[in-house]
């Protein structure tokens, strides 16, 4: 009987204690919480789901505790927030342009009920509603006179096209799944592989002739350095030449006026024709008369 008590007694502690660690919960900075009681939401005197800022609080043991951050948050519009990859879309001239963008959000205070009641992930389903809304602003992107592709028009208009995405979803994303939509951000929007192909090929051609333009130029420049050089020289050897013609001009005035320019000349004529081999005189022609 001693045993029986003892151990009624001891479960009651124990239920006790359970009981009363249950009774109270703590919310995080940056969290609110919400409470369900088998499946339903708790709600205050207004039918307004109670939802408990960061602190301690009281509740029911059996209620169940769910909290939610507030912080902003992201996600890509292809892949994770780590690593987010371009996906493609159909601009308005039938191109296909690929993208890279970013959105970011956060839970409405007020609407955190829609948030967990909405769907079983309401992340997946916001993050395929910002996909579908991307491809149908890119679709729809009107293109102004001057603007050569869509491509073209959605690079000079990025802000435009992340104002309307933003526009387009805030209201749908408020009122399904009690999020706030704080921006859009395009990361990247890279030319259909067409362009890149054309693009590649003007900018390969456009080296090739700025290298041939290059080396042509310097070929010039070697020629015209050495014509340069090479009137430099016959400048030169004219100059000298001329120098020379001078002083044999000055010797023989000189020796004409002494007397013996001929002398130096015959002594001259016989010191050459001494060193050649073969002298070839000139000859006035003869005539020859006839027999008679």
């Amino acid at each position: 009987m001693i045993s029986l008590v003892f151990g009624l007694l001891a479960g009651t502690t124990v239920v006790a204690v359970y009981a009363l660690f249950r009774a109270g919960f703590l919310v995080d900075n940056g969290n609110v919480a919400v409470l369900a009681v088998f499946g339903r939401f708790v709600r205050d005197g207004a039918s307004r789901v109670k939802v408990f800022d960061p602190g301690l609080h009281a509740c029911r043991p059996w209620a169940r505790v769910i909290q939610v951050s507030l912080a902003e948050r992201s996600l890509s519009l292809g892949g994770t927030p780590a690593k987010p990859v371009s996906v493609e879309a159909l601009g308005p001239d039938g191109t296909r342009i690929r993208v890279n963008a970013r959105l970011r959000f956060r839970v409405a205070r007020e609407r955190v009920d829609v948030f967990l009641a909405s769907s079983k992930d309401a992340l997946e389903q916001l993050a395929g509603l910002f996909r579908l809304t991307m491809h149908e602003q890119i679709a729809r992107f009107e293109m102004r006179p001057g603007e050569l592709s869509a491509y073209t028009a959605l690079r000079l208009r990025m802000s435009e096209l992340q104002q309307r995405t933003r526009e387009a979803l805030k209201d749908v994303a408020l009122a399904e799944f009690g999020i706030v939509v704080t921006s859009v951000d395009l990361l990247q929007i890279d030319p259909p592989d067409e362009l890149v192909d054309a693009l590649n090929a003007v900018i390969s051609a456009d080296t090739e002739a700025n290298a041939l333009v290059s080396r042509t130029e310097l070929i010039v420049q070697q020629r015209v350095l050495a014509a340069h050089q090479a009137v430099e020289i016959a400048n030169a050897r004219a100059l000298a030449s001329e120098a020379e013609i001078l002083t044999v001009g000055a010797e023989l005035i000189t020796l004409a006026s002494q007397g013996v320019l001929g002398d130096y000349v015959a002594r001259r004529r016989d010191e050459v024709l001494g060193g050649s081999q073969r002298v070839y005189l000139n000859h006035q022609p003869t005539t020859t008369f006839p027999r008679s």
